[in-house]
């Protein structure tokens, strides 16, 4: 069940970054077509643009976390023994865990002021916490991705497997 709902998870993230893609770049190529041939340019276009891209940016780093794909150094883990590198990859999921915690709790809160100041976007004219609730849930995609590895990671060092390929992540739940 919960694999199910992990690529279910998996899927949306793909599906949203997909459809925030192809919506900027098309309202990018309409406006450079109206404003070209027919003078005229739609006012809220680069603000969608902008927030979409702000969307883009936070979901994609959960995204980038999910398929391991965020820079990493490994001099360190790779001139350690197999155990102690995989010890040492537990404890930086576990800081990265608490980063993303973190992330996920002060944007919540950031989210709630910005929803009692009821700020409108000055174009758009949609409400500012709409754009900043990519934060927390950046942070709780960052997480939830983040907690899968580090059970791929514990279950590796327990069972002696322990270099786990990235689509074994998958079978930590």
């Amino acid at each position: 069940m919960l694999k199910l709902i992990y690529k279910s998870l998996a899927k949306l993230e793909d599906f949203l970054l997909a459809v925030l893609m192809i919506s900027s770049a098309s309202m990018i190529v309409i406006q450079i077509i109206a404003r070209s041939l027919f003078d005229y340019s739609f006012v809220w276009a680069e603000e969608f643009v902008r927030y979409a891209i702000i969307w883009m940016v936070f979901i994609g780093s959960g995204v980038a976390v999910r398929t391991q794909r965020h820079i990493s150094i490994d001099v360190i883990k790779n001139i350690l023994p197999l155990k102690l590198a995989c010890a040492v990859n537990i404890l930086l999921l576990l800081m990265s865990m608490a980063a993303a915690g973190l992330l996920l709790i002060y944007g919540k809160d950031l989210v709630v002021t910005m929803q009692k100041f009821g700020q409108l976007s000055p174009a758009l004219e949609a409400p500012m916490y709409w754009f900043y609730l990519s934060i927390p849930i950046s942070g709780g995609l960052m997480f939830i991705h983040l907690a899968v590895h580090l059970l791929a990671q514990t279950k590796a060092l327990l069972t002696g497997q322990i270099k786990p390929q990235p689509s074994e992540v998958n079978h930590a739940i």
